[in-house]
């Protein structure tokens, strides 16, 4: 796309003034009114108006691709502050949002990024099928900084404050979702739930990529009469998926004993989770005694495994609560210490 010349030689000028500050870092030559002429200088061009947004986005996205060369110099630090400082003036395309997270990840600069940076770049329109697979291409460069970061919890859990929204957004566009991403990124938030103890991680991305994987499409298919006989039901969800996530929840646990041995937390977010589905779902008592069947039973050894059996029994205990009319004597839980209110997680 043509570039005018106004706009061309406004980022030259900005680009010199960088080029001549990172060539001279220590000898404070940006301070006080220089960097508030620079600072000036690139809030002015990305606030200039163009002639449509194509215009716009084009010329901010050759001002941000010019940043990466110092990035690597000593002037990183201020350059990364001209982004910081400007992120809501920022108008770039899908294509350039993406393609910079992928570049950022791919250096050691990228913590030092707001994580309203991150938001920004996180804002893309997933229904094209290129955007989809330069996607799948960042969650998997995510997952591996957040699974390298696993003993370092202060910045593991920094890390995955950047990357939430692009994964919520992932979530909530990648339709259908496979039961292999579902797994991956079952994986990602696990990992966070745990290393983020005392700070809440919603959980409803997973939820929302269960009620719209590939058999739930299937189902969603108009049937012959629906629209005549409309019949109150439950929101759907598939349980398959919810099965495959309860397992993924019990081998998590395992391999990750030592680490869960007192966090208590961890277990209390994931039963949550599983409650809110029995509960608000197109769940039967037949359905929620499958599920814990995954978690074992109680004569299963070890305090990871009567943990994991406990939160079966809160899950059965929040379904018969919010079904008494299905619940029969068969399908209710004996359990004292839950009617005599000594459990642990009341």
């Amino acid at each position: 796309m043509y570039i005018s010349s106004f706009h061309e030689n406004a980022l030259n000028k900005i680009e010199q003034k960088l080029d001549f500050y990172a060539k001279y870092p220590n000898f404070r030559l940006f301070s006080e009114k220089k960097v508030y002429e620079l600072h000036e200088s690139v809030r002015s061009f990305l606030h200039t108006p163009c002639e449509n947004q194509e215009s716009t986005q084009k010329f901010h996205s050759n001002f941000i691709w010019k940043l990466k060369k110092y990035y690597r110099t000593p002037f990183q630090k201020e350059v990364v502050a001209l982004v910081n400082a400007n992120i809501k003036a920022f108008d770039l395309s899908d294509k350039d949002k993406l393609g910079y997270m992928n570049y950022l990840l791919s250096t050691k600069v990228y913590p030092h990024f707001h994580d309203s940076f991150f938001s920004k770049l996180a804002e893309v329109d997933l229904s094209k099928q290129e955007n989809k697979l330069w996607a799948q291409y960042v969650f998997h460069k995510m997952k591996t900084l957040l699974a390298q970061k696993q003993k370092k919890r202060t910045e593991f859990v920094g890390d995955f404050q950047k990357f939430e929204p692009f994964l919520q957004n992932m979530a909530e566009q990648m339709r259908p979702s496979s039961y292999k991403n579902l797994s991956e990124f079952a994986e990602v938030y696990f990992s966070a739930v745990m290393n983020s103890e005392y700070k809440g991680i919603s959980l409803k991305p997973i939820i929302v990529m269960m009620q719209n994987t590939s058999a739930m499409d299937a189902k969603k298919m108009p049937q012959l009469f629906d629209a005549q006989m409309p019949v109150a039901q439950a929101p759907a969800i598939d349980k398959k998926a919810v099965s495959l996530l309860m397992q993924s929840y019990r081998n998590f646990s395992i391999k990750n004993e030592k680490m869960l041995r007192s966090n208590l937390g961890f277990h209390q977010s994931i039963a949550s989770m599983f409650c809110d589905i029995v509960k608000d779902f197109d769940y039967n008592a037949n359905d929620v005694k499958n599920l814990r069947k995954i978690l074992g039973t109680r004569h299963n050894s070890g305090g990871l495994y009567a943990r994991l059996y406990e939160t079966g029994l809160i899950v059965q205990r929040v379904y018969n609560q919010s079904h008494p009319q299905g619940v029969t004597p068969r399908h209710k839980t004996v359990q004292p210490m839950y009617k005599a209110g000594y459990s642990r997680w009341d």
